[in-house]
């Protein structure tokens, strides 16, 4: 029997994993060791004497935590914000801190080699250093910088009314209120104890439904693309995608599963697995967030639905999602192929 896995390339690069997100268009990327949480954007307190450099503080567990917008200190036009907008909770060695997203759009590992420094970078500069994706630019943001700018209350001079950047409508002050309510009871523990311990999930969409994987088993998260079809493979390999060199082998997710709607959508994402043993990608229709779940909700909450992949219902405020068992999808027996 020969496994789904294609042969490893003996490369000795050092990599550094990225949450890479985007902001008006322009890219961006923090390292995912400094990634708490990732959200949907919830309502945002404004007490009256809130620095010129902070768009809003949110009740995170037990603490405060300040919001940035990094667009007002890289001299790009604010947009105004809409209940589309993420949240990426992140910390320093000493700080815990949000900022602002349009949309999250892989983790992706970039090879320190390829990582572009800039020169004349100063303690305040929050960006300093560049990574190219195909014709694409990533600006990667000094955290230390982003931390800096916290303590030092600097003023971005925007001149902007920042509560004139929020929605006013009925419907999306329900939905950020509703977001920030689940925050404020999701868990009993602070933020302080368990920011830095608690498993990280990624969730996604496999047609209307929302899944659940651990980080642990993510290498990246990449865009479906120029998929190069194997004759004679079951019907739950779409084919051989390459990632910077390495050739993945791409797996339908919904037929591995046996979902009845296999159609996906119309920029479906390729969850690539970290693995020594498998180059393969799982291929789901949408990424929603990176999310710490308490033990206690998977522990706690067993499944109704009868399929040994789903180990977990877990129910975090208003979403459900099914926690998938990787353990069990990567030693099931198709992913393994017959020579014969």
């Amino acid at each position: 029997m020969n496994s789904l896995q294609t042969l490893n390339n003996n490369n000795n690069f050092e990599v550094q994993q990225n949450l890479y997100f985007t902001l008006s268009e322009n890219k961006y990327a923090v390292p995912l060791k400094n990634v708490v949480e990732v959200m949907k954007l919830p309502a945002l307190d404004y007490p009256q004497r809130l620095p010129n450099n902070i768009i809003g503080v949110l009740k995170f567990n037990n603490i405060n935590i300040n919001i940035l917008d990094i667009r007002f200190y890289l001299d790009v036009p604010v947009t105004k914000y809409s209940v589309n907008n993420k949240l990426i909770v992140v910390k320093t060695d000493e700080s815990i801190f949000g900022i602002i997203a349009d949309n999250i759009e892989n983790i992706l590992d970039f090879e320190n080699s390829k990582i572009e420094r800039l020169p004349f970078v100063s303690d305040n500069r929050i960006i300093d250093a560049l990574y190219h994706i195909e014709e694409q630019t990533v600006s990667i943001l000094n955290m230390y910088a982003l931390e800096q700018v916290l303590r030092k209350n600097s003023e971005s001079k925007s001149g902007v009314d920042i509560k004139s950047l929020f929605p006013t409508d009925e419907t999306s002050i329900e939905i950020f209120n509703s977001r920030a309510k689940y925050l404020i009871t999701k868990l009993n523990n602070s933020v302080a104890q368990t920011a830095f311990v608690n498993d990280k999930f990624v969730t996604f969409a496999l047609n209307e439904t929302s899944y659940c994987i651990n980080l642990k088993y993510v290498k990246e998260v990449t865009n479906r693309t120029n998929i190069i079809q194997l004759p004679c493979a079951p019907d739950y390999i779409e084919g051989l995608m390459t990632v910077r060199g390495d050739f993945i082998t791409v797996i339908n997710f919904k037929k591995f599963l046996n979902l009845s709607n296999t159609e996906y959508s119309q920029k479906p994402k390729v969850i690539i697995i970290d693995s020594e043993q498998y180059k393969i990608g799982f291929l789901v229709d949408e990424i929603f967030e990176i999310a710490d779940i308490p033990e206690e909700l998977i522990e706690n909450r067993k499944t109704s639905i009868d399929d040994s992949f789903i180990s977990s219902e877990i129910i975090r405020g208003n979403d459900i999602q099914l926690l998938i068992n990787m353990d069990k999808v990567l030693s099931d027996e198709k992913m393994f192929i017959d020579e014969d």
